[in-house]
């Protein structure tokens, strides 16, 4: 995007500062909200929709806040502001209650994948190893 003067030229759509006419804040961007289970299936529907609406530099910090003095300071908190909106929609009641204080998407980001993202590897482990010992034994197919 070129700035000549005071005036922007023209946004293109791959650009994370563009908006698109149909974009608004309270588009769900995923079908189901989190509600602290599965957050991996979450967590990839989101990037998904992120990334086909290219916003997803709003959540992986390759868009940052440009600073107040940056001409396009109005439209990146234009956008962070619709990706926040969008990120709380998908989210229940009582996780964005915990997150709703948050000024940036990234930061909100951050903190759901520190919250959640957190997979018990052992737990993990020892369940993946429990199926694989299943054993029908010496039971017929009906007892087992």
């Amino acid at each position: 995007m070129a700035v000549q003067g005071s005036r922007m030229s023209q946004i293109e759509p791959t650009n994370p500062l563009y908006i698109h006419p149909f974009d608004n804040p309270g588009l769900p961007l995923v079908a189901n909200v989190f509600n602290g289970e599965n957050f991996d299936n979450w967590k990839r529907s989101v990037i998904i929709a992120l990334s086909a609406k290219h916003k997803l530099p709003f959540i992986d910090g390759s868009c940052p806040d440009p600073g107040a003095a940056s001409p396009t300071c109005p439209l990146w908190q234009r956008n962070n502001a619709m990706v926040l909106s969008w990120l709380l929609n998908s989210l229940n009641d009582n996780i964005r209650n915990s997150v709703l204080h948050f000024e940036t998407a990234l930061e909100l980001w951050t903190d759901l994948e520190e919250r959640f993202g957190q997979s018990n590897k052992a737990r993990l482990f020892q369940v993946q190893k429990d199926v694989s010992c299943l054993s029908q034994g010496d039971m017929d197919i009906a007892s087992y």
